[in-house]
């Protein structure tokens, strides 16, 4: 009796300690850190919450030392700030969004609104150009800006050619 007593407890123990341990990885607030944070092996260049390298010398432990903070009450923005003290700024996934860093959010919509407004710009000047040749047979000698007689050696010359 004993010894089936010792034995169940045991299995539930085998049992419910791999559920329990992978628990603490699939809460919010550790997939909130993990993405947060950038793979730093050299490598892979991967969030560390999806880093797929096997026996990975960089997220696996920080993946660890996450699950044990959180276990630990630590809060997610703390430990986000603990690792970029430990590491930079490089290891954020995604720049910080005040002081200098937030030209990093800001830059690339005011490139793309400059670069709207210069092809406008080049669309607007095609289309006045284009309107300003006469229609008609002679375009293409309305639009040269040239002496008569260098008009009347091009009008020689062409029927020589024909």
């Amino acid at each position: 009796m004993r010894f089936r007593s010792l034995l169940a407890i045991a299995a539930t123990a085998l049992l419910t300690g791999p559920a329990v341990s992978q628990d603490r990885y699939n809460s919010a607030d550790y997939q909130r850190v993990t993405h947060a944070l950038t793979c730093q092996c050299g490598g892979c260049n991967a969030i560390v919450g999806e880093c797929a390298m096997d026996r990975c010398p960089s997220s696996e432990p920080i993946r660890e030392e996450v699950a044990e903070r959180l276990q630990a009450g630590e809060a997610p923005e703390d430990i986000i700030s603990m690792f970029a003290e430990r590491y930079g700024l490089v290891i954020l996934s995604a720049p910080p969004t005040s002081g200098f860093h937030l030209s990093a959010w800001i830059l690339p919509g005011v490139f793309l609104l400059g670069g709207a407004a210069v092809v406008f710009a080049v669309l607007r000047r095609r289309r006045s150009a284009v309107a300003a040749v006469p229609a008609g047979g002679d375009a293409a000698v309305a639009a040269v800006d040239a002496s008569p007689e260098v008009l009347a050696r091009i009008e020689r010359d062409v029927e020589q050619i024909r």
